[in-house]
């Protein structure tokens, strides 16, 4: 059992450990919020540091604090009077509650090792959660008058393919009866997203800011992006056209194409792949986290990268390293947005949009995207600068040869003599073999003699 406190210890409070000197009210609050979220565990007498300072208390105590968590919390976790160190230490182990539990009216979340009531949004969302509903499915009064029947037409053309049991022709109620986007005569939320004629007339966040950037305080450009999910994707990808650099390559050889005519027409190759960049956007729609009402879905273009980030972190469970394994499992928040999309044709397979990313980034000769799921909210960030400090740092480089490279990409060639500018304290025989290095990795060729030799970016 020490071993296992040990290990509590070390690792410090986080969202499923809490640390307590005293017991006070506080406790509870975290407890609530541990039956909330994840489950956790609370030790009574041990100090934020990590250090064990004892909890001074008898059996009456300990049964008093018991009684607590039954009327006050109204859960049964499991409580324990511990010797660790030497000193006695109360654990308190929650389990995920199966309904949302408040401490004096007020319902609680663990927020990285703080404990935060919770506000409307994410309090509605809990209340869904628990009851096992997601967003999309939940049911509005709203009127059939409010949705477009050209979009439905539209998506039924598109979804033909994979939808031949739905006629092009068919009505409108019996078309979203199939999709469940009509239950007992009731529109989702997820039709007024779809189809709808304004959506943000109900859901006042649910639209896509998007803008150019020069730098972070200039910007160029900014567009607000409404109307429904499929009208936006439209909008957004007529917006990166705009704003992206193409370039046009032509075969060399009739044998490089399948016929004559191929092979005197232009390929497109813009800054980053557009259907990379559609992909991370259709993510972001019908993944967004829309019971948040405070966020929208936001874009920003630079000169060398492009951001595009949601409301809603990864599903509780999944990580960002689940992202990258092939395959890995698909949990979409709202799902029946994910599965009309897939009707539509704009996603290929459940849980294969960032492996499509990838690749065709990779193709394209471009770094990997990074992906972060913080703070609230999921981001995308592509590069088109292959040789910026992450990427570099990830490819196991040292920071003497971080610099040279960076250093490399203003002035295109280095010489051991720009190097040792750079580092003056490191011997020329160390600097020769970082150059050697990066030759090896494929990122400099070097040329010139042994006595004029300077190395360039290949």
């Amino acid at each position: 059992m020490t071993t296992d406190f040990d290990t509590l210890l070390q690792s410090g409070e986080g969202d499923q450990v809490e640390f307590k000197a005293f017991w006070n009210d506080s406790a509870l609050e975290t407890l609530a919020g541990f039956a909330n979220g994840h489950g956790g565990t609370l030790l009574v007498g041990v100090e934020d540091d990590g250090r064990v300072a004892g909890w001074i208390g008898n059996d009456k105590d300990l049964r008093a604090i018991v009684d607590q968590l039954a009327d006050g919390l109204r859960i049964e976790p499991q409580v324990q009077a511990l010797t660790v160190h030497g000193q006695k230490v109360l654990s308190i182990q929650v389990s995920p509650a199966p309904l949302p539990v408040a401490f004096r009216g007020r319902y609680y979340q663990r927020v990285g090792n703080t404990t935060r009531q919770l506000q409307p949004d994410a309090l509605g969302r809990l209340f869904v959660e628990k009851s096992g509903a997601v967003w999309d499915k939940l049911t509005g009064d709203y009127s059939l008058d409010e949705l477009d029947p050209d979009a439905v037409r539209r998506f039924l053309h598109l979804a033909r393919p994979r939808l031949p049991a739905v006629a092009e022709d068919e009505p409108v109620e019996s078309v979203l009866r199939k999709l469940d986007l009509l239950i007992d005569g009731r529109l989702t939320r997820g039709a007024i997203l779809l189809f709808g004629r304004r959506p943000p007339q109900h859901f006042q966040m649910a639209y896509v800011r998007m803008g150019r950037f020069k730098d972070d305080i200039t910007i160029v450009d900014d567009k607000f992006i409404e109307g429904n999910l499929f009208d936006q994707l439209e909008q957004v990808m007529q917006y990166f056209r705009q704003y992206l650099q193409v370039r046009y390559e032509i075969p060399s050889q009739v044998g490089q194409a399948q016929s004559m005519l191929e092979a005197i027409q232009r390929r497109e190759i813009w800054e980053y792949p557009l259907e990379a960049l559609r992909e991370a956007v259709i993510n972001a729609l019908i993944h967004r986290d829309y019971f948040d009402s405070l966020g929208h879905i936001s874009i920003r273009v630079y000169d060398d990268r492009v951001f595009i980030w949601s409301p809603g972190e990864l599903p509780a469970g999944l990580v960002v390293e689940d992202l990258l394994r092939r395959p890995h499992d698909s949990r979409p928040r709202n799902p029946l947005l994910a599965r009309v999309f897939y009707y539509a044709g704009w996603i290929e397979h459940w849980g294969s949009g960032i492996t499509r990313i990838l690749d065709l980034c990779r193709q394209q000769s471009l770094p990997d995207p990074q992906l972060h799921s913080a703070s609230g909210r999921f981001e995308v960030l592509f590069y088109k600068d292959i040789y910026t400090e992450e990427h570099l740092r990830q490819l196991g480089l040292n920071e003497r040869q971080v610099q040279v490279v960076r250093l490399a990409v203003q002035i295109r060639e280095i010489a051991i003599a720009d190097f040792r500018r750079i580092v003056p304290s490191v011997s020329e025989k160390t600097l020769y073999r970082d150059l050697q290095n990066l030759v090896e990795c494929g990122i400099f060729r070097r040329e010139g003699g042994k006595k004029d030799s300077h190395y360039l970016l290949k």
